[in-house]
């Protein structure tokens, strides 16, 4: 069962449901990579993981909005929907969480 991130606002738990939606959407680029939304959610949740986690870039609410249609793609991928939605919520919060 998925924990949701306001329930462990870490950004530890942050960065492994980074990992774990990577892994997923690895996969279903890889099953059907014809399909344009496959790529495009792939490369946003490697640019999260680039620019949010490893660079420690800081977006306002509204600029992660701009930057990032998870959001959006999250109503058409229904398998990990939650998931999505946190790591779209948790892109202006990451910088003042907590490490653990």
């Amino acid at each position: 069962m998925y924990i949701r991130l306001e329930d462990n606002l870490t950004k530890k738990y942050y960065q492994e449901i980074v990992e774990k939606a990577l892994a997923i959407a690895k996969e279903e680029y890889e099953k059907s990579p014809d399909i344009p939304m496959n790529i495009t959610l792939y490369n946003q949740l490697l640019d999260i993981k680039k620019t949010v986690i490893s660079e420690h870039k800081v977006y306002t609410e509204d600029e992660a909005d701009q930057k990032y249609s998870l959001g959006i793609m999250a109503i058409r991928n229904f398998d990990y929907k939650d998931m999505l939605v946190d790591i779209a919520f948790g892109i202006s919060l990451y910088p003042g969480m907590p490490i653990e």
